[in-house]
C-alpha cells in the first residue's frame, strides 16, 4: 500500500480533515512517546527495528503523523509490517484494509495512522506497544541514528498525534541506533547493576504506589536529580533518565491501566 494513495484518500475524508486539517490547539503531549528501536548487525544481514508507542493515554490516540529518518548508506528499509497496536477494530477507510499508511524513500519512512471513527474513541489506539516494524538490510559497516521527525503533511511542523478532544499534541520522541559491523559486540551489563531493581519504586520501599508518583513528581518539578537505586527504579522506560514519560507510566501502573512496565 503506497502512502500517496492512502493520503489522497484520507485527505478527502472528514476524518483526516478533522484530525489534522482543522486543529487550532497544539500542546505538549502528557507522557505519549514514539520510540525507535536499536540493532547491532553484520553487513549483509537482514534485521528489524520496532517503532513503538509508550505512555498512550487511556482515552486513546486517534491519529499519528511522523517520519522515521536514517542513514541509507548504512542500511536500507525493504518493507514495513503493521504492529499489534495499529490493528484497531474500527471500520476502515473504504477501499483499504488498514488505518496505517507508509511511504519508503531513501533515508526516510513517512508514517500516517488515522482512525475511521472519530465520533467515539472506542476504536482508537489505547495501549502501548509496537505500531510498526521496519524490515531492514545492513549495507556496510557504520552507525546510523534512527530518528522520529515530522511527517510529510505540508502544514506539519513537528511530530503530531491526535488525542482526546481531537486536539493535536506533540509526542516525546526517542531515537534508536543501528550499528553495522563485521563483529557485533555483545551488550554488557553495567558492573554495578543492582539485583533488587523494582521499576516504579521511586522511594525504594519495596512497592509501587501513589507515594512513588509524588516522589518523582516533586523531583521533576524541582529539577532535582534522583540518585542511586531511586534513579534506577524511576527510569521505567529504560532510556537512561527520569522524565514525564516515566511519571506517566507509573501513573498508568498505579491506576491499573497497565499491569507491567
Amino acid at each position: 500500500m503506497k502512502f500517496n494513495k492512502m493520503t489522497a484518500c484520507l485527505v478527502a475524508t472528514a476524518c483526516t480533515a478533522t484530525l489534522f486539517g482543522a486543529m487550532t490547539t497544539v500542546s505538549a503531549a502528557d507522557g505519549l512517546t514514539i520510540k525507535a528501536g536499536s540493532a547491532s548487525v553484520e553487513a549483509g544481514k537482514e534485521f528489524t527495528i520496532d517503532i513503538e508507542l509508550a505512555g498512550v493515554p487511556s482515552s486513546g490516540v486517534a491519529g499519528l503523523d511522523f517520519a522515521v529518518k536514517y542513514d541509507s548508506s548504512v542500511f536500507e528499509v525493504t518493507g514495513v509490517t503493521e504492529g499489534a497496536v495499529s490493528k484497531t477494530t474500527d471500520k476502515q477507510i473504504e477501499g483499504f484494509n488498514s488505518n496505517l499508511a507508509t511511504d519508503i524513500t531513501a533515508g526516510e519512512v513517512a508514517v500516517l495512522w488515522a482512525t475511521g471513527q472519530i465520533s467515539t474513541n472506542d476504536s482508537w489506539i489505547k495501549s502501548d506497544g509496537v505500531l510498526l516494524t521496519l524490515n531492514c538490510k545492513a549495507l556496510k559497516d557504520g552507525e546510523s541514528k534512527v530518528e522520529i521527525t515530522k511527517g510529510k503533511r505540508k502544514d506539519a511542523t513537528s511530530v503530531d498525534a491526535v488525542v482526546e478532544g481531537l486536539s493535536v499534541v506533540n509526542p516525546t520522541v526517542s531515537a534508536g541506533t543501528v550499528k553495522v559491523g563485521a563483529t557485533v559486540e555483545p551488550t554488557q551489563a553495567p558492573t554495578n547493576a543492582p539485583t533488587d531493581t523494582l521499576l516504579g519504586d521511586v522511594n525504594c520501599d519495596g512497592k509501587v504506589d501513589v507515594t512513588d508518583l509524588s516522589t518523582l513528581a516533586i523531583a521533576l518539578a524541582d529539577s532535582k536529580k534522583l540518585e542511586g537505586q531511586s534513579a534506577i527504579n524511576a527510569d521505567v522506560d529504560k532510556d537512561g533518565k527520569q522524565a514525564l514519560t516515566d511519571l506517566a507510566r507509573i501513573r498508568q501502573y498505579v491506576s491499573h491501566v497497565i499491569s507491567a512496565f
